[in-house]
């Protein structure tokens, strides 16, 4: 949608962090129509968040800015920190990173963000907020929004704060990697939403986006950015079939896609490693319990399984008791031990076998330094001199590609994408049995996304342990497991071979999940970047 009215312009932006090096930003150009969609597409520190801030007034103390910036018809200004926005603007974040807070109700705050916006009382902002919820098909009511985020789904929270971005009638939206936490399904059915109130609202979108799936999904017009300058540009159109840039076309290659024709990798054979009976995960349900509708499979050492759902599907509450976190009828047998039978203590020791990758941004221990984190596993369980522990750490770092990082430094000053590797180098030195995979890539941009799916199918097929791959992409699951688990309302809805599930899916919930993951076709360069 394009109404052809110019909302802003700017020219020849930058932005330089106080202490940086280099600039943010450098020479940054963009014109804007009302009702128009513009990507802005790169990794983490490309540019594109200099732009989100200048927009929406959250300019940092210190930043320099200079360049020029004119809104409508108005008199062209120069960039500065206080730069007064004469047009209103709506900010849409994603609900992890959503500043709220965690012991209050999710609706009173985004209900005080309207009235503030609106200028208006909390209670008009409220009532603003409930109607704005009423209008997105399949948004949850306001009271489902009372309780705080820590007891609300992030699904939950990714419709309020669309609704509450909506509510202000704003003449630009700024998505900053919005819904980027939830799974592809939840992205698609926001995102249409999101489209929809476009239509109707008639705003302009700036959206900052970590992979292509956004400009497939949202269309419009793309800028990629890398290191603070503009690469390349394009309708999505023109984007989608075909790059000129070799870091744009990095980005379109690790674009996921399904592959219905991969063989599956030979059965593992041998004892069953992991063994689940007859599991209820909602118990509550006594129709549903003396259905005999409980859960039973097995995990074979060497074999991969993937528990695919969207969020509050059971999937997670599955992983949970498998673990033996959680207590839920039925056995659950690691290693021929039953677990439901063992203290905490005795299973917390057996736990040691297994290791966990997750997406989370605290799995780590944040004052830890890189070395720590790496050796923990190995003081824990084994008693080895310093070189061998140093060498065996050494050789886990150097395979995820840490070794050059200083090994005094502490977690909490890496990169999300350098603590996710840091996870797997724990997970290698463990040598676990078994390796627990949630949500692994949340957070990243394409590109990344791809070495970290890349890392830990080598560390499968170097170590061969077992996998449990716990997401809500089909295309995650596809890449580190071979047969598949549907969940859907705390119950398996389909389960097989991936090749076979993706191309002959039987239920709706399993056809939600490919769809959510298949994307317009275009060329694909299959040489390395």
């Amino acid at each position: 949608m394009n109404g052809g009215r110019r909302l802003l312009e700017i020219n020849d932006l930058r932005v330089a962090r106080p202490g940086s090096p280099s600039p943010e930003l450098e020479r940054f150009s963009l014109t804007l129509n009302a009702g128009e969609t513009v990507v802005l597409l790169g990794e983490a520190d490309c540019g594109k968040g200099a732009v989100l801030r200048l927009l929406g007034g959250l300019c940092e103390r210190g930043e320099a800015l200079s360049g020029t910036i004119r809104f409508g018809a108005g008199e062209t200004r120069q960039a500065a920190q206080n730069l007064q926005i004469p047009i209103r603007v709506a900010w849409l974040a994603a609900a992890a990173s959503q500043p709220l807070n965690p012991h209050a109700g999710v609706a009173p705050q985004l209900a005080r963000v309207i009235a503030h916006k609106l200028g208006c009382p909390p209670g008009a902002g409220r009532e603003e907020l409930r109607a704005a919820l009423a209008r997105l098909p399949g948004a949850p009511a306001i009271e489902v929004l009372d309780q705080p985020p820590a007891k609300r789904n992030m699904v939950a929270t990714g419709w309020g704060l669309l609704a509450t971005a909506c509510a202000q009638t704003p003449d630009l939206v700024l998505c900053d990697h919005a819904f980027a936490d939830l799974s592809p399904a939840a992205v698609r059915v926001l995102t249409a939403a999101l489209l929809a109130e476009q239509t109707r609202l008639g705003f302009a979108i700036l959206y900052a986006a970590r992979g292509p799936q956004t400009i497939a999904r949202i269309g419009g017009r793309a800028l990629v950015l890398r290191r603070g300058r503009v690469v390349e540009e394009g309708t999505a159109e023109h984007l989608m079939s075909g790059q000129t840039h070799e870091y744009t076309q990095s980005f379109f290659r690790a674009l996921p896609r399904l592959v219905t024709d991969k063989a599956p990798r030979p059965t593992a054979r041998g004892e069953p490693l992991l063994q689940v009976q007859g599991l209820i995960l909602r118990p509550g349900d006594k129709a549903r319990s003396r259905s005999r509708d409980g859960i039973s499979f097995e995990l074979r050492r060497g074999a991969s399984l993937a528990l695919v759902g969207e969020e509050g599907s059971g999937r997670r509450g599955m992983m949970r008791a498998v673990l033996g976190l959680d207590r839920r009828p039925g056995r659950t047998l690691f290693d021929a031990v039953d677990l439901t039978m063992l203290s905490r203590s005795m299973a917390t020791r057996l736990r040691r076998s297994i290791a966990f990758v997750s997406g989370a941004d605290d799995a780590l221990d944040p004052r830890m330094t890189l070395w720590d984190t790496v050796e923990e596993p190995l003081k824990a369980q084994l008693d080895l001199s310093r070189e061998m522990i140093a060498g065996y750490r050494d050789s886990a770092l150097k395979r995820v590609g840490l070794a050059s990082q200083d090994g005094g430094r502490a977690v909490a000053m890496l990169a999300p994408f350098d603590k996710r590797r840091l996870q797997v180098a724990r997970a290698i030195v463990a040598a676990p049995v078994l390796v627990v995979i949630d949500e692994p890539l949340h957070g990243l941009d394409a590109v990344a996304q791809t070495t970290m799916r890349d890392l830990l199918a080598a560390f499968r097929l170097a170590h061969q342990a077992a996998f449990l791959v716990i997401t809500g992409d089909l295309s995650v699951a596809q890449a580190l497991a071979d047969e598949v688990m549907v969940f859907h309302d705390g119950r398996v809805v389909e389960r097989g071979v991936m090749r076979d599930l993706l191309r002959v899916p039987k239920e709706p919930a399993t056809h939600a999940l490919i769809e959510a993951v298949t994307f317009p076709a275009f060329p694909r360069q299959d040489a390395p970047v």
